[in-house]
């Protein structure tokens, strides 16, 4: 457990060290645009004599005993008003160490505590001074000016011990500027001022961005010095682990430049774009199309950064995180799918084209694909990355040619003895894979897995394996044994797990049998090392010459169709499938909003279905509904969702009164109304009949709200009732009484009549 222990430290306040920061480009530039200033706080100005469990040793702060401690500051007075601060620290083991700050206006009024650990966006491989996460002020345009932080240990079993030797808390304020509503006008009036040569029709066009000539107008922002171009191969999605609770996105994104270009000392902020919950696209790093930016150390150079902003951890993880908004989701998708299209980049694939990395990473990938050390994106991003992948190919028009059985489908199955492990960071294609150790004494060997993967017909397919780069603390096998069974038999190949990491590994090329009877076997056996890894993960098949696999299949919706309102709450629901060869399970999904969060249907069936009658318990305006089909292997698909309205009750309308007798011309002035809650009134029927006789329609289907009524007997008294019809198709009841009578007619001189009662 942490002990919190707080102190009073009269002479920390005195014990500050201001700096302001203005170095950028490698050179002296003028001052930051937003404000921004640091305190740094040694280890003796934490004054530890008065707490029980802390103390200094070597100018460090460090735990008395071993495990956890913690230490809390008084208030601290900021050198500046700020909407946001940064720690950074050093010393023994500083990842092991987290800060934790909450601010205030006035000192009485406390933000909550949020967490900051060890950024590795924002921290220089070979740096001995850790960045932590970004705190923001959660209301928009308000600035504070008091912070509280603690220093929490928190070691790993057989860690070393951490200890603290410097923290410095960046301010920053970039409350200063216009918002993101005002910048999105802004580009629009730029985007209209230049005369932009027109796409090639066949290339994906770019969303939306609001550019750094929009958002950043300080003289720093455009420069030629230091800049550096690579063809992009690969697309990396980060986090910027800033707390989720701001709305001022675009006095975020000013807040993230300032930091990065002179508190880093880049120069420039490090992503190539950032995106905000809201979906707005910023341009991050000068320079355009292919512009080395700095955020993945070794795989800066070659690739594109999209940062998304805020945490998306797990919501039990710390930070807790949120899934990230739909929006923002689809702005990712759409850059992402601009610039895989613009550089013919093969999202399914993995390559070692990077220039300062040595092993394979995938063309799309999180950041923590890099090197296995990170968190970022968060789970919660990360896990969207193969949902990710196949928008964009579906955008693009990109159809990947492989069967795929990964190790968590039904294709899978290995052994329930022996020591299997999963990776950290959901490392693996598709976020998981397994691994083992590996033996060459077969009296040890107990883990096996296989693949059965669903052979669509029968023919030649090059096979091939994967074997993820994951940190595991030890190398790979340089010889894994897989054992083929195929429609030639049996063969063995070895695959250098070493030396391909990260790749893709072909076996070769073989006869397979339709269906599910070949088998990809690997084991921990092998004749070349031992107690280091052998990889479990997906493989996927080529077809070589054998007939090409049908199409994915594809869902459409039928009924109800887009914008239609149904009268009766047994709604029958109809769709299409094509190419349904390979669908095992159809479902069923209808939602009272577009994002499927509040689900009020999900019927699924085994195979094939294409209808589907439901009864609803209620009535409701909007309603939304899809069909999802799900394959043995590869992603569910989805039809694009349907909104349509539920209106099963009657409207209500009647004839006003009173009715007006016009004496110049012997007409009756008559009008009417109605109510609809739901749907709304579309049209009526108007009758009428000689009091005490038989109704007859006078007026049907109209959309009018008055008439003059010529009576067939000037002398007779008449009376009248009106009927709606909603949108629906709800008809109004019809009911004996009339509405209104001529009996009750208020007489009126033709020349002083309203011409308002004729519309």
């Amino acid at each position: 457990m942490k002990k919190l222990l707080l102190v009073t430290m009269p002479a920390m306040l005195a014990a500050f060290v201001a700096i302001a920061s203005s170095i950028a480009h490698g050179q002296t530039s003028v001052a930051p645009p937003a404000p921004m200033e640091d305190l740094v706080f040694t280890a003796a100005d934490f004054n530890p004599e008065v707490n029980q469990g802390l103390g200094i040793f070597g100018e460090e702060l460090t735990a008395t005993a071993s495990g956890e401690a913690s230490f809390t500051s008084q208030t601290v007075t900021a050198p500046i008003p700020f909407n946001a601060i940064v720690p950074q620290w050093t010393g023994t083991n500083p990842t092991a160490i987290e800060i934790q700050m909450r601010t205030s206006s006035d000192g009485v009024t406390w933000s909550d505590w949020f967490h900051s650990h060890a950024h590795a966006d924002w921290t220089e491989p070979d740096s001995s001074e850790v960045a932590g996460e970004m705190i923001l002020v959660d209301v928009p345009g308000e600035r504070h000016e008091y912070v509280q932080f603690q220093v929490l240990f928190e070691p790993e079993e057989g860690d070393e011990t951490p200890s603290l030797r410097q923290l410095r808390l960046t301010f920053i304020d970039s409350t200063a500027g216009p918002t993101t509503e005002e910048l999105i006008l802004l580009q629009q009036e730029l985007d209209d001022a230049n005369t932009l040569l027109p796409e090639s029709q066949t290339s994906y066009p770019k969303p939306f961005v609001v550019s750094r000539s929009a958002w950043c107008q300080h003289p720093d922002c455009v420069y030629s010095e230091g800049l550096e171009y690579h063809p992009v191969s690969h697309l990396i999605v980060h986090h910027t682990v800033s707390n989720n609770a701001s709305t001022d996105w675009a006095a975020v994104v000013r807040a993230i430049w300032n930091f990065h270009t002179y508190n880093r000392g880049w120069g420039d902020i490090g992503y190539n774009y950032l995106v905000d919950p809201n979906g707005v696209i910023y341009e991050g790093h000068y320079g355009g199309d292919d512009v080395v930016g700095t955020h993945a150390a070794g795989a800066n150079k070659g690739s594109m950064a999209v940062a998304l902003l805020g945490t998306f951890t797990q919501p039990d993880q710390t930070p807790p995180g949120i899934r990230p908004p739909q929006p923002m989701l689809n702005s990712a998708v759409e850059l992402l799918a601009w610039k895989a299209d613009q550089r013919d980049i093969n999202i399914f694939e993995a390559s070692r084209t990077l220039p300062n990395i040595e092993w394979g990473l995938p063309h799309l990938m999180g950041h923590r694909d890099v090197y296995g050390t990170t968190a970022c994106p968060g789970d919660q991003a990360h896990l969207l990355v193969p949902w990710m992948r196949d928008q964009i190919a579906g955008r693009i028009g990109l159809v990947d040619p492989h069967i795929y059985a990964d190790e968590l489908s039904t294709a899978f199955t290995r052994s329930q003895s022996g020591a299997w492990f999963e990776p950290p960071y959901l490392c693996g294609y598709n976020n998981h894979s397994w691994y083992t150790w590996s033996v060459t004494n077969p009296g040890a060997s107990t883990n096996w897995g296989e693949w059965r993967p669903n052979v669509p017909a029968a023919g030649r397919y090059r096979i091939e394996v994967y074997a993820p780069y994951c940190r595991t603390g030890r190398s790979e096998t340089q010889g894994a044994t897989y054992t083929l069974t195929h429609a030639g038999g049996t063969s063995t190949r070895t695959a250098n797990h070493n030396a391909n990491v990260g790749l893709w590994m072909s076996l070769g090329e073989f006869d397979l049998n339709q269906g599910n009877g070949n088998v990809i076997r690997l084991t921990d056996l092998t004749t070349t090392d031992s107690d280091v890894g052998v990889w479990f993960d997906a493989i996927r098949l080529f077809p070589v010459d054998a007939p090409p696999p049908p199409p994915p299949p594809t869902v459409t919706n039928i009924e109800p169709a887009s914008g239609v309102w149904a009268n009766n709450r047994s709604v029958a629901f109809t769709w299409q499938v094509q190419n349904p060869q390979t669908v095992t399970v159809t479902s069923l999904q209808v939602a009272v909003d577009p994002d499927f969060n509040n689900v009020l249907v999900n019927q699924s069936w085994n195979g094939v279905v294409t209808t589907h009658t439901h009864t609803f318990g209620a009535d409701y305006a909007d309603l939304y509904w899809r069909v999802l089909l799900t394959r043995p292997d590869g992603p569910i698909i989805s039809s694009l969702p349907t909104r349509f309205g539920l209106d099963g009750t009657s409207p209500e309308s009647t004839i006003m009164t009173p009715i007006a007798y016009i004496t110049a011309g012997g007409n009756y002035a008559i009008q009417w109304s109605g109510t609809d809650s739901l749907s709304g009134i579309d049209r009526y029927h108007i009758e009428f009949r000689p009091v005490g006789g038989s109704w007859a329609r006078w007026l049907s289907d109209t959309r009018a709200k008055a008439a003059a009524f010529v009576p067939p007997n000037p002398l007779a008294a008449y009376e009248f009732r009106s009927l709606a019809v909603d949108r629906a198709g709800n008809n109004e009841p019809a009911a004996e009484p009339a509405d209104a009578s001529t009996d009750q007619a208020l007489t009126l001189d033709q020349a002083g009549y309203l011409p308002g009662v004729w519309r």
